[in-house]
């Protein structure tokens, strides 16, 4: 029998993609600003690194430095303390503590944003399409909390 998504599931029973509904708006603001900030970068990145592989270098430098911190907190133990429910998660204190396929998720969610900016600042390197998709991210990013907030 499957548990329903519920804010009071703890980070390392999250089992669902549903579950990833139940932060905080402040975990959400966190990795909304993590993906914005890396669009912006690859707009940069983009008319200056024109090889074929740049994108995939910049999508694996990226992932790498977003799991780092999970590594090394996970390494030197910080895991020892009780862990938090979903609604009661710090974004910094908590990060390392979710269940792996949340870390496998979260990856190929900035893959996916970067891989898709690449490719579209390829094609048209304005300001404008910058905007355009700094806000088709920001909405879907940052939608668990904007239609919460509409459903109450």
């Amino acid at each position: 029998m499957k548990t329903p998504a519920t804010p009071d599931k703890y980070l390392d029973r999250m089992d669902r993609l549903a579950d990833l509904a139940h932060f905080p708006a402040i975990v959400n603001a966190g990795a909304t600003a993590n993906i914005l900030l890396t669009v912006s970068v690859t707009f940069w990145l983009v008319p200056h690194f024109p090889q074929v592989y740049a994108p995939m270098l910049w999508t694996a430098l990226v992932i790498c430095l977003n799991l780092s911190p999970v590594v090394l907190l996970r390494a030197i133990g910080f895991h020892n303390a009780p862990i938090p429910t979903l609604s009661r998660m710090d974004f910094f204190r908590d990060q390392h503590r979710f269940s792996d396929w949340v870390y496998l998720a979260a990856s190929a969610n900035m893959a996916f944003w970067i891989l898709v900016s690449w490719a579209i600042f390829a094609l048209s390197h304005t300001y404008q399409t910058l905007t355009a998709l700094l806000v088709v991210a920001f909405l879907f990013t940052f939608s668990p909390v904007l239609l919460r907030s509409r459903n109450r």
